[in-house]
């Protein structure tokens, strides 16, 4: 396997290489392994759609934490050198690429990568079992970044993120030519979807948004023909009678809070309710101007009566 050793002289460069390869951070998607990047989100992306890439306090935390991370993982393996490579790893004949967080010196068995990760405490408990087991996405992440980095093991490193509690787990694994093997198949077989135009099948509890980014305009002229599809009735009668359900809810809640601030009155708190904070304060909102934009709007309308 040749693999390219790119400097990341900055981050506008380094998102633009990635563009072209499937990568380590969303290799999970391929076996459906991923919390954040569905199989439809990954093929969009390759077939030019546009996301925009909005940064969250996850994110936020990891850059942040990552140093800590480093420091964490020096105390406990103090024979252990960490370098931060400052490269993306691509194999251009399968288009695959990777940024390890480290590399890892000084240890017998030769070079090792860490894949540095913080988790919040109930993340932890639920997704890495309380630390008997890394999640598969984090796995297939860290053994795609080692079969490009040619490295001789791979380590992943998890920072619980508790302000009373801070522990740092560390995973050790060994290189593993069967899953690498799995990942350089299911990336080809990828990549000729991608060409054939041949969509993964949405996750449409999850790709809800994907949907809208791949056809965000319509051709006005086009029509399409449902009346051989039997689920869009049932789903129709589905989406009418959680729409009632909605607006009887919606009517049933707003009589409940009518009723709590009669019973307030001109009170800012309420007190003597055991469990609850009950307020009632003025909030001042500031003037603000929505920007002009063009989107799509699916409306339904029942006519069955007529």
């Amino acid at each position: 396997m040749n693999v390219d050793h790119l400097a990341i002289t900055g981050r506008e460069m380094w998102l633009e290489m990635r563009k072209q390869d499937v990568t380590a951070s969303t290799i999970g998607a391929l076996f459906n392994a991923h919390p954040y990047t569905t199989p439809l989100k990954l093929y969009a992306e390759k077939r030019g759609t546009e996301f925009v890439l909005e940064d969250n306090k996850v994110m936020r935390r990891g850059r942040w934490m990552e140093p800590a991370v480093r420091k964490a993982v020096e105390e406990l393996r103090p024979e252990w050198k960490l370098v931060e490579p400052g490269e993306y790893l691509r194999c251009p004949e399968l288009k695959i690429g990777a940024t390890p967080d480290f590399y890892i010196k000084g240890d017998p068995r030769g070079k090792g990568i860490l894949q540095a990760k913080t988790v919040a405490p109930s993340v932890y408990a639920r997704d890495w079992a309380g630390g008997e087991e890394v999640p598969l996405w984090i796995i297939l992440q860290a053994v795609t970044e080692a079969m490009l980095a040619k490295a001789d093991f791979i380590v992943v490193a998890a920072l619980v993120v508790d302000a009373h509690n801070m522990d740092c787990v560390i995973h050790e694994m060994d290189r593993n030519p069967g899953a690498e093997d799995k990942i350089k198949k299911a990336v080809e077989t990828f990549w000729q979807s991608v060409e054939l135009g041949i969509e993964p099948d949405p996750d449409f509890a999850k790709d809800a948004d994907v949907i809208k980014a791949m056809w965000r305009s319509e051709e006005p002229t086009n029509e399409v023909d449902l009346s051989g599809n039997n689920r869009i009735p049932a789903l129709l009668e589905q989406r009418a009678l959680l729409k009632e359900q909605i607006k009887a809810n919606e009517a049933t809640l707003e009589a409940i809070d009518a009723e709590i601030k009669f019973e307030m009155k001109d009170a800012a708190v309420a007190t003597g309710i055991n469990g609850w904070r009950v307020t009632y304060k003025t909030s001042h909102y500031k003037e603000y101007t929505v920007k002009e934009r063009d989107t799509r709007v699916l409306r339904v309308t029942d006519q069955r009566g007529k």
